[in-house]
C-alpha cells in the first residue's frame, strides 16, 4: 500500500510540474479595453471592490506586499459601504497565478468586517479563472457552512474586482484559513503558554514550499500553515502529533474505538471533508494540495477542514479522470482516508452521513445553484465580456468545452454533471 501511494503522489507532482504554465495553457483571451465604470458594475447586483497599489504599482510577486487602498462599494447590493485607507497585498495561488486573471492575498492593519462576514485581518481575492460558471467555489463554501459543517469553512461573497482603475471581473471576495477567533479558533501553539496546550492548522501539500515541511513515515508531504515560522521544539511536536496519528491509524488495531485512529482524529469532520470532496471529485484531494487539518489542543484530536479550491472539482478537469461522475476517487486514492475504509466502523457512519444529508444536498444542486447562477447573470456577462473564454479552452477545461459557449451551458452541465454523481454516489456507497 505503502508504494502504491507513493507512486500516486510522485505522478501527480509530475503531472503538475509537466503542465508548465504557459501561453498554450492560457492563452490572451483578454479583452483590456473593456473597462466598464462602478456605476455600470453595481447595477449587475453585486458589490464592487476598488484595489489601488501606491502610485499604481503592478502586483508581481506571491511574496512581496505592496501598500495599497480598498474599498467596497455594495451599498447597492444591502452591504454596508467600506474604505481602508492603508492595508497591504500580494499575489497568491499556485497555477491560479500563473493565469492572466490573478488571484491576491489581503492583510489589513486592522480587523474589519466585510460584506457580513465576520472581523479579521486577512482577506483573498479569489479569480475563479478557469471555472466559467464563476460558483464551484462559493458552491463548496454553501455546502460547508450549511449541510456538512463539523468545522469552521470559509466564506466567500461575488464582487467585481476594479484594480488600478482597470476592471478585472467577477472575483470571490473571501475569508483566508487562519488560526482568529472568527475563522479556526484555537489556540495558537506558537503563543501558548507551552506547547502542549497550542495547537495549529496543516495541510497536505505536495510542494512543501511553505516555511516548515516534512514527510510523514507513510509518505504524507505535510506544510505547516498556521503558524508558519516556528521554533525547532514546536516543529518537533507538530511532526510528533501528526506522526503518532497517523502510526495509530496503520497500528494493529487501528479500528479499536478508544484506542484506535479515533484517539487522534475527529471522525465527524473526517466525514463531512471525505462527503464534500468525494462529491466534487476534487482533484487535488487525494493526496496533493488544499488538505488542510488543524489540531484542536482542547480536545487533542486532528480535525479535517476547513474545506477548500474546488475550482477544478465538479468536473471542471481533464485529466486523472475527474471529469468522470464515476468511481469512488478520494476513498480509493487518499491515503489516510483509503485506510479508514478498512474500518467497518467508519463504512457505516459515512453511509449514515450520506443518507442523512442527500435530501438537502440534492435539493441544493437543483435549486441553490440554479437560483445563485440567475443572481450572478448581469455580472457574469460583464466578467465574460472582460474575458472573452466562453466556448474557448483554458486549462484543464473538461472535453466538450467549445459546445459550451454561453454562461446558462457551463451552468448546465454543472448542475447535470452533479446530479449524475449525486446517483453514483448513492448507490456506491450504500453498497460499500
Amino acid at each position: 500500500m505503502k508504494i502504491k501511494h507513493s507512486i500516486f503522489a510522485v505522478l501527480t507532482i509530475l503531472l503538475f510540474a509537466s503542465c508548465s504554465f504557459n501561453d498554450e495553457l492560457y492563452p490572451d483571451y483578454e479583452n483590456e479595453a473593456y473597462n466598464p465604470s462602478p456605476a455600470r458594475l453595481e447595477k449587475t447586483g453585486i458589490p464592487v471592490v476598488q484595489l489601488n497599489t501606491k502610485d499604481g504599482e503592478t502586483i508581481e510577486s506571491k511574496d512581496e506586499w505592496k501598500d495599497a487602498s480598498f474599498a467596497i462599494l455594495g451599498n447597492a447590493c444591502g452591504f454596508e459601504d467600506l474604505s481602508i485607507e492603508t492595508l497591504k497585498v500580494k499575489g497568491r495561488g499556485n497555477s491560479t497565478w500563473e493565469q492572466p486573471k490573478k488571484p491576491y492575498s489581503l492583510k489589513l492593519e486592522e480587523k474589519a468586517e466585510m460584506l457580513g462576514m465576520p472581523k479579521s485581518k486577512r482577506w483573498v481575492l479569489i479569480a475563479n479563472y478557469s471555472d466559467k460558471t464563476l460558483l464551484r467555489n462559493l458552491y463548496a463554501s454553501y455546502l460547508a457552512n450549511t449541510i456538512y459543517k463539523e468545522t469552521w469553512n470559509p466564506s466567500f461573497k461575488s464582487v467585481h474586482l476594479i484594480l488600478n482603475g482597470q476592471y478585472k471581473g467577477v472575483y470571490m471576495l473571501g475569508e483566508q484559513i487562519k488560526i482568529d477567533d472568527n475563522r479556526v479558533n484555537i489556540k495558537d501553539i506558537s503563543k501558548a503558554k507551552s506547547i502542549d496546550k497550542g495547537g495549529f492548522i496543516f495541510e497536505i501539500d505536495g510542494r512543501q514550499d511553505e516555511v516548515f515541511n516534512f514527510v510523514t513515515g507513510r509518505g504524507v508531504c505535510i506544510s505547516l500553515k498556521d503558524p508558519d515560522e516556528v521554533s525547532d521544539e514546536i516543529q518537533q511536536r507538530v511532526k510528533d502529533i501528526i506522526q503518532t496519528a497517523e502510526d495509530a491509524l496503520y497500528s494493529e488495531n487501528f479500528a479499536d474505538p478508544a484506542n484506535g485512529w479515533r484517539k487522534y482524529f475527529d471522525e465527524a469532520s473526517v466525514i463531512a471533508w471525505y462527503l464534500m470532496n468525494e462529491l466534487g471529485k476534487n482533484v487535488d484531494s487525494a493526496n496533493y494540495a488544499s488538505i488542510y487539518f488543524y489540531y484542536d489542543p482542547s480536545d487533542k484530536l486532528i480535525h479535517m477542514g476547513p474545506n477548500w479550491d474546488f475550482d477544478l472539482a465538479y468536473g471542471n478537469v481533464n485529466y486523472a479522470d475527474c471529469d468522470s461522475t464515476e468511481d469512488l476517487y478520494v476513498k480509493n486514492n487518499s491515503i489516510w482516508i483509503h485506510q479508514m475504509f478498512f474500518d467497518a466502523g467508519f463504512v457505516n457512519n459515512v453511509k449514515n452521513k450520506w443518507n442523512s444529508t442527500r435530501e438537502p444536498l440534492f435539493a441544493s444542486i437543483n435549486t441553490w445553484i440554479p437560483e445563485e447562477a440567475l443572481s450572478l447573470q448581469k455580472a457574469a456577462y460583464v466578467n465574460f465580456s472582460r474575458w472573452e473564454i466562453l466556448g474557448k479552452y483554458v486549462w484543464p477545461n473538461p472535453s466538450g468545452y467549445y459546445k459550451r459557449t454561453t454562461y446558462q451551458s457551463e451552468i448546465d452541465y454543472l448542475t447535470d454533471w452533479l446530479n449524475d454523481r449525486y446517483s453514483y454516489l448513492n448507490t456506491a456507497l450504500n453498497g460499500l
